[in-house]
């Protein structure tokens, strides 16, 4: 029973990241289109200048909305 919920738990959270990265980086959003290994590259450099932007700039609008909505346990 724990794990479930904490599976369930985090499932939630790689969604709502997964949701929040589509709202910011467009090209994700019709990501089927490409290759496979295109598509890799596009998910690393989308991940890399995520963690580029929250580590360097004060706030991130797409993160922080989704951040104040998360309730972990």
């Amino acid at each position: 029973k724990v794990f479930n919920q904490a599976h369930s738990s985090l499932r939630g959270v790689i969604e709502r990241t997964f949701g929040a990265w589509k709202k910011k980086w467009h090209i994700l959003r019709n990501i089927e289109c490409f290759s496979f290994k295109k598509q890799v590259k596009i998910v690393i450099a989308t991940i890399t200048l995520h963690n580029y932007i929250r580590r360097d700039a004060n706030h991130d609008r797409h993160f922080d909305i989704d951040e104040n909505s998360v309730s972990i346990s």
